[in-house]
C-alpha cells in the first residue's frame, strides 16, 4: 500500500468517523476501512458494560457477530481490558501456549494463532468501547505500525463519541423540558437575552394573543408595547444573567392603563435544583425561563368561566368579566347605557354571592381562577 493511498484512506476514515454522529450505519464501513488501513485480517468495534448488561454496540469485519456476542468472548474482553486506561493499547497473544483464562475464547472468535491489538477508546464506569484488530503470524514491526495507525484515529473516535453522547443527552433533556413546559399551569416561555423565543407553552401563546395591545410575537421575538412591562422584563433578565442562582420576581404596572403583571425570570442551567428547567439548547447562548401572569386583566377568562365557577347570573358574570379586564364601573355603565348605581348594585350582588366585601378581594379571586384556566 503506497503512502499516498494510505493517507487518502486515513482521511476518508476520519471523515467517516464524524459522519457516524448522524449516521450510525457508517460504523461497518469504518471497521472495514480501519482493518484495511491497519493491515489486519479482521477487526471489530465493540461497546459493552460488564457481563450482566446486554446493551452491546457492535460493528465487525471478518468476524462472526454471534462469536463476538458469545458470553465467553465478552468475558474475555472484559477481563483483558478491565485494568486498561483510557487511550491505552494492549497486545493480546492468541496462541495455544497462552494459558490466560481469556485466551481460548478469543481464539475461537478471531483465530487459532496470532495477536490481537486492543485500543480502549472510551471508558465511563464499567462501560467501555474498544477497537480490536486481529493479526495472524504478524511480525513485531507490523504490529507497531498498526498500533501507530490506531493512535492516529483515537482522538477522532473520542471526539465522535463525545458528540454523539452530547446529542443523545441533549435530545433527552429537550424531550423532558418540552413535556414539563407544555404541562406547566402558567404562561411560560424560554427566551434569550434579546427576547427571542426558543420555546413557549400553549398557555403563553394564548396569553400573548389575548394581550395584543401589550405584547406581540414578531419574527419569533417578543415585542412589548408597554414601556413599564418591557423595562421590568429586561431588568429581570439582566439580573438573572448576573445572579444565576436566584429566582427573580417582580410586580409590573402600566402607567397608561393600570394593568399589572407578576413577572418572573430564571436563568436556565441543567442540573441545578434552583431552576425549573434545564438549558436544552446546544448553543452556548444564555437562555431564560420567562413567566408572566396578568393580574388586573384576566384575558384568559370568559364570562362563562366566571358564571360556572362562581355561580353568578349571566349579567353579573359579564360585569365581573369587564371589571377583571380593567374597565371602571363608570365605563361599564356608559357602554351598557345604564346608571353607575345600577352597575354598583349588580357588582355588590355578585360580591355578596362570592362572600367578598372589597373589589381587591374579587380581583384576587379572579386571578386565582385565571391561573387554572387552560
Amino acid at each position: 500500500m503506497s503512502d499516498a493511498y494510505q493517507d487518502k484512506l486515513l482521511l476518508s476514515l476520519i471523515q467517516a468517523i464524524y459522519e457516524t454522529v448522524l449516521l450510525p450505519s457508517a460504523w461497518d464501513r469504518i471497521v472495514a476501512d480501519l482493518t484495511k488501513l491497519a493491515r489486519a485480517e479482521s477487526g471489530a468495534i465493540l461497546g459493552f458494560e460488564g457481563l450482566d448488561n446486554r446493551k452491546i454496540s457492535l460493528a465487525v469485519k471478518g468476524v462472526q457477530r454471534s462469536a463476538l456476542l458469545d458470553v465467553d468472548t465478552l468475558s474475555a474482553l472484559d477481563e483483558a481490558t478491565l485494568a486498561m486506561g483510557l487511550g491505552a493499547i494492549a497486545t493480546l497473544p492468541v496462541t495455544l501456549a497462552n494459558r490466560a483464562p481469556w485466551s481460548s475464547a478469543l481464539r475461537r472468535c478471531f483465530g487459532e494463532d496470532g495477536k490481537i491489538i486492543v485500543l480502549l477508546v472510551s471508558k465511563e464506569g464499567s462501560r467501555r468501547i474498544v477497537v480490536a484488530c486481529f493479526f495472524p503470524h504478524a511480525a513485531d514491526n507490523h504490529l507497531a505500525i498498526a498500533a501507530e495507525t490506531l493512535m492516529k484515529v483515537l482522538p477522532h473516535f473520542q471526539t465522535a463519541f463525545a458528540l454523539q453522547k452530547a446529542m443523545v443527552n441533549e435530545r433527552e433533556r429537550s424531550t423532558r423540558t418540552e413535556r414539563a413546559l407544555r404541562s406547566c399551569a402558567t404562561s411560560s416561555a424560554i427566551v434569550t437575552a434579546d427576547l427571542r423565543v426558543k420555546f413557549a407553552n400553549r398557555r403563553f401563546g394564548r396569553f400573548v394573543d389575548a394581550s395584543g395591545s401589550f405584547i406581540e410575537f414578531r419574527d419569533e421575538v417578543l415585542e412589548f408595547q408597554d414601556e413599564e412591562l418591557q423595562s421590568e422584563v429586561e431588568d429581570l433578565i439582566e439580573q438573572a444573567r448576573v445572579n444565576k442562582h436566584d429566582h427573580h420576581l417582580r410586580w409590573a404596572k402600566s402607567k397608561r392603563t393600570g394593568v399589572s403583571w407578576i413577572v418572573s425570570v430564571d436563568f436556565l442551567s441543567f442540573g441545578s435544583d434552583t431552576y425549573r428547567f434545564g438549558n436544552v439548547f446546544s448553543s452556548n447562548e444564555p437562555s431564560f425561563l420567562l413567566t408572566i401572569r396578568e393580574l388586573s386583566r384576566n384575558t384568559l377568562l370568559t364570562p362563562d368561566d366566571i358564571k360556572t365557577v362562581f355561580g353568578l347570573t349571566p349579567t353579573e358574570a359579564a360585569l365581573v368579566h369587564s371589571l377583571a379586564n380593567g374597565d371602571a364601573p363608570s365605563d361599564i355603565a356608559k357602554r351598557r347605557g345604564v346608571s353607575k348605581n345600577t352597575v354598583h348594585n349588580q357588582l355588590a350582588s355578585a360580591m355578596g354571592r362570592l362572600g367578598v366585601r372589597r373589589q381587591a378581594q374579587l380581583l384576587s379571586s379572579l386571578a386565582v381562577l385565571s391561573f387554572f384556566t387552560k
